[in-house]
């Protein structure tokens, strides 16, 4: 089913009363502070090895004062260090700030330079917090490097109800990454199951959502009320898009603007954009 992952996955944080929360390849913490307003209580790390993008994370005071917790760590399936591949970006373009990359890409996305970094496995990460009681979600944007994620997070499974990760049909960011039929297959053996996607799964590059199986018929019922709150809001806006395009694109716009607006007030010069 096609939805805004992003929307459905943090209705799921509540649904699945999710106490902990890792947002792996963060980039600036915006996600993880959505997040928090999500799950107040939650304890939420947000792990981002770009050493530029985290050196203006560790000084955002906002990412601060809500308790993100900031790593300058690579999630990986082994604990060291390996070459971290810098991609260039200006301060305007955003998007071109998350795809450095444990990959080297190649073409107009080649790397500017090289750095090491710390990698870590996830459950190497959560040793001083796992137990039976915690109830853990990933989003995982790690540029090709989903599966290996993953794989080092085997050790948490115990209390994993809950990942977005980021997928690939294509080797378009390294010639040796595993692909969507990989991650797939990796996460149904290790107990989860596909809920939503955000774009069809044919597409290059889009998001998908996985959950347990097994959950209590109550916690079930309650995916399904966030799945269908998600679909509905999906083909509303499929709609709108179609009655009124130009409408709909300033209003997105619009809010988009009023986000940046308020985000830059309240972060200062410190804002991670």
């Amino acid at each position: 089913m096609v939805v805004n992952t992003r929307y459905l996955f943090t209705l799921l944080l509540s649904a699945l009363d999710i106490d902990t929360i890792c947002d792996v390849g963060s980039m600036d913490g915006d996600d993880a502070l959505r997040f928090r307003r999500a799950r107040p209580a939650a304890t939420i790390y947000a792990l981002e090895p770009h050493p530029d993008n985290y050196r203006k994370m560790s000084a955002d005071g906002v990412l601060q004062r809500r308790s993100i917790q900031v790593a300058p760590v690579a999630a990986a399936e082994s604990d060291g260090e390996a070459d971290f591949f810098l991609v260039h970006a200006s301060e305007n373009q955003r998007d071109r700030r998350g795809m450095s990359s444990l990959y080297e890409r190649a073409g107009a996305s080649a790397p500017r330079s090289v750095v090491k970094v710390r990698t870590t496995r996830i459950d190497t990460f959560l040793d001083g917090e796992r137990s039976s009681r915690m109830r853990l979600a990933l989003w995982i944007d790690a540029e090709g490097k989903a599966h290996e994620v993953i794989e080092g997070a085997r050790g948490t499974l115990e209390g994993l109800l809950l990942l977005h990760v980021e997928l690939e049909t294509t080797p378009c960011i390294g010639a040796a990454q595993k692909l969507y039929p990989d991650v797939k297959a990796l996460l149904h053996r290790l107990g989860f199951f596909e809920l939503a996607t955000d774009q069809p799964n044919g597409a290059t590059q889009f998001n998908a959502v996985f959950v347990r199986r097994g959950l209590p018929n109550a916690i079930r019922w309650w995916i399904g009320v966030c799945l269908v709150r998600a679909r509905l809001r999906h083909l509303t806006f499929r709609l709108a898009r179609r009655a009124c395009p130009a409408g709909l694109r300033h209003l997105q716009a619009l809010k988009m603007n009023l986000r940046y607006r308020a985000g830059y007030s309240s972060r200062g010069t410190t804002r991670a954009s």
